[in-house]
């Protein structure tokens, strides 16, 4: 279908300008023809009166009985294409026996007159109170010969208008026609497919427009297959955490206070997953992501997760070292999944114990410590950019660091990397509380 819709649209340029250009053509080449034999015949109507007045001449002072004699006898050029009669104190003589004679007595006036096949040119000269009608038949081949050339270049002109516009019409559109193939190989699954630049006109901006197009549906085909791997790998610590609860439950029922410990902390991982599934989707919509802040006790949350993590029989030790009166003023539920992915994180890219930090100056510092490999210094930087892959990323890493960084910012923080020798801390600066204005 589409092919057809191209091939009349090729079909209305080549029609379009054929048309348009014949129609100048013609005019122009039929304004040249009646020019040229306005000429023509103008300059031949001149050289008929220089020819009859010098005839007349002759003839002026001529009896009426000897003129017709006297005429046929008197030679001059193109004689034989000129008809003419006098009138001379009531005689009409005719000097001429040929197809006009009919004609004479009905000239009024001066005037070229137009056969299909000739020009006629009728005239009356008046010498000494004596009328001469003349009768001019131009029997003109050159008319004809311009015509018949001007005719010739009318068709070529048509041929040549017909060619060049085929070959503009083409020039024009067969990109179109592979834009139109090879994005039908993109849609064909093959997104990774990019459309030839031939050209740096309208086609070639075309192009650009559609490469960037599918380079973000490309992006997006990537990020919902991302989106996918997070919600299944960020939603296995929470419910992890919820089946080691229940099955305290079920041997701890007896006990009032684990009971009721228990309890507790599954509606908590039912809010987290709640708040995970939000957070999943900050890096498209930050706007729709509520932040409810509060004063956090980060003793309290390092223990928190600390606990949570010792249920699901992890073979790291979580250390906590941590001042209990430090606090930080950011969304609790936000900022403990930031601490979740980067130590799932460490569980991935590190060896030995994960430290939980936290250190009270100028501002309040959290970090997260781990030991292992550190990251190349190229690296660092582009860690928190989002779709970055390092060469040691695995695939299903968790919480993106660029999701976490949002969050970071989002609570009014800060966040980088430093490499140690035997390690890396992830280190986030929040704001001192001010007590005195609490």
């Amino acid at each position: 279908m589409k092919k057809i819709r191209l091939k009349k649209i090729k079909d209305k340029i080549i029609f379009a300008n054929t048309v348009s250009l014949v129609f100048i053509s013609f005019i122009i080449i039929l304004g040249m023809t009646i020019f040229l034999i306005h000429k023509a015949v103008e300059a031949e109507t001149k050289e008929m009166d220089k020819l009859v007045l010098s005839a007349i001449e002759k003839l002026n002072n001529v009896p009426i009985d000897k003129l017709k004699q006297t005429y046929k006898n008197y030679d001059y050029a193109d004689k034989q294409y000129i008809s003419l009669a006098v009138e001379k104190n009531g005689d009409f003589i005719y000097l001429t026996d040929d197809e006009n004679r009919s004609d004479f007595k009905k000239i009024e006036v001066n005037k070229l007159e137009t056969k299909w096949d000739r020009f006629v040119y009728k005239r009356i000269y008046t010498v000494n109170n004596t009328k001469y009608y003349a009768i001019r038949n131009f029997k003109f081949m050159e008319a004809h010969e311009i015509l018949y050339v001007m005719l010739v270049m009318f068709v070529l002109i048509t041929i040549s208008i017909i060619i060049i516009s085929k070959i503009v019409a083409e020039y024009v559109l067969n990109p179109l026609s592979n834009i139109i193939f090879q994005s039908k190989e993109i849609n064909n699954h093959n997104i990774d497919a990019q459309l030839t630049k031939t050209r740096d006109d309208e086609i070639g901006e075309l192009i650009d427009v559609l490469n960037e197009t599918f380079k973000k549906k490309e992006e997006i085909i990537e990020s919902q297959k991302t989106f996918s791997s997070d919600v299944s790998h960020e939603l296995k610590t929470p419910l992890a955490i919820m089946k080691g609860y229940l099955d305290i439950l079920e041997w701890g029922k007896n006990d009032k206070d684990l009971l009721n410990e228990a309890i507790e902390n599954l509606n908590l991982e039912v809010k987290n997953i709640e708040r995970i599934i939000n957070t999943l989707f900050l890096s498209s919509n930050l706007e729709k992501i509520t932040i409810k802040k509060e004063i956090i006790n980060v003793n309290s949350l390092f223990e928190k997760i600390k606990k949570d993590y010792e249920l699901l029989n992890i073979e790291r030790k979580i250390i906590v070292k941590v001042d209990e009166k430090i606090n930080i003023f950011a969304d609790k539920n936000l900022i403990s999944e930031v601490l979740r992915g980067l130590i799932d994180n460490s569980i991935k890219y590190s060896i030995g114990n994960i430290e939980l930090i936290a250190k009270e100056d100028e501002m309040v510092e959290i970090i997260v410590r781990n030991y292992g490999e550190g990251i190349p210094e190229e690296e660092k930087k582009k860690l928190f950019n989002r779709n970055f892959q390092g060469k040691n990323a695995k695939k299903g890493v968790g919480l993106g660091l660029s999701i976490i960084k949002d969050i970071i910012l989002l609570n009014d923080g800060e966040i980088y990397l430093e490499n140690r020798k035997d390690g890396v801390d992830v280190r986030m600066l929040f704001k001192k509380m001010d007590y005195e204005n609490e």
